[in-house]
């Protein structure tokens, strides 16, 4: 009898202690059943992610991936169009699942990140490296050459821009670069020079079949002295008797030889009308000249105006005529200050 007491009293605590573990894995299956979030749509969930700047809270997103586009579109806002290397950078933006209780509001990450951009609740800070891209100029050489006329050119070699990659610690203070500093620089494209050829020979308007080519005068000081002025006038060598005011008259290289002193502006506005534009001069001994050369009248019937022709003062060009021409189509006046 008395053991069967103890085994009644045995089962009733066992009995006793079955509904209390029934009861407390009950009141915690409430517990642990009643822990939610609330998500913007507001379905209740059971993750959450906070998004925070250093230990500051920006906010809180219900999934993992909210969270990442959080970090992601503050930190690209902020960092703008400098790349961050992977792997050497601390952000101060960060986001860590969350152990949350009963009621905690989430958001949507991209709205955490709009929000903080237009008001940013703390200073946000991102040390890291970024990686920029620097433009090498290509140089170009320039190699002399004879073959060519002075102020010609000719492109040998196109040439390329290189590429460097620099590599900088930065601190980044709620998007304000406040410190930047290089740590390397990595050629990752090299360039290639342009090589152009640069003509040395100076034109004397000399054609191959010994007769002369009217040549623009592209110097614009002492015309006289300029190494141009004496290929164009070397051209020709005469040594025959040069027209001087003394002797007025003489039988120079193209025939007969007289020279007038008249005011050229209305030769001269004629020349540049027809494409010449040439600087007018008055050589050191008195000669008028037009570009690199001496100003005469002649018959226009055998040498219109723009002609080369040789006289005792060297190569002139026609710019004028006279009634002389008519007598002799062959001679020239020659323009001078005497």
């Amino acid at each position: 009898m008395k053991d069967l007491w103890n085994n009644k009293h045995l089962t009733n605590i066992l009995l006793y202690l079955l509904a209390l573990n029934v009861i407390v894995i009950g009141i915690a299956g409430i517990v642990v059943g009643n822990t939610y979030a609330l998500a913007p749509d507001g379905q209740h969930i059971k993750q959450a992610f906070a998004v925070k700047a250093g230990s500051h809270l920006l906010g809180y997103t219900p999934t993992k991936l909210e969270a990442e586009e959080a970090v992601k579109d503050i930190v690209n806002e902020y960092v703008g169009d400098m790349v961050l290397t992977e792997g050497k950078t601390n952000l101060d933006i960060q986001y860590e699942e969350l152990k949350f209780g009963k009621h905690l509001q989430t958001q949507d990450g991209r709205d955490i990140a709009a929000q903080v951009l237009k008001d940013p609740p703390c200073e946000i800070d991102i040390i890291g490296t970024v990686l920029e891209t620097e433009v090498i100029k290509k140089d170009t050489v320039k190699k002399e050459t004879d073959e060519l006329l002075k102020g010609e050119t000719e492109v040998l070699q196109e040439g390329e821009d290189g590429k460097r990659r620099i590599s900088s610690d930065v601190v980044i203070k709620n998007g304000e670069v406040t410190s930047k500093e290089v740590v390397g620089k990595k050629v990752i494209k090299k360039d290639k020079d342009k090589v152009v050829r640069v003509g040395t020979k100076l034109d004397n308007g000399l054609n191959e079949d010994g007769s002369y080519r009217f040549v623009h005068c592209t110097v614009e000081d002492d015309i006289e002295n300029s190494e141009e002025y004496k290929a164009i006038q070397g051209a020709f060598d005469y040594n025959g008797s040069v027209l001087t005011r003394s002797k007025g008259t003489i039988s120079g290289p193209s025939g007969k030889e007289t020279y007038y002193n008249l005011n050229m502006s209305g030769c001269i506005s004629i020349m540049n009308s027809r494409g010449f534009n040439e600087p007018y001069w008055v050589r050191s001994d008195g000669v008028k000249m037009y570009g690199y050369y001496v100003m005469c009248a002649a018959g226009l019937s055998i040498r219109p105006k723009g002609s080369i022709v040789e006289s005792s003062n060297g190569l002139a060009i026609v710019v004028d005529t006279g009634g002389f021409a008519s007598r002799n189509p062959s001679q020239l006046d020659i323009a001078v200050t005497w």
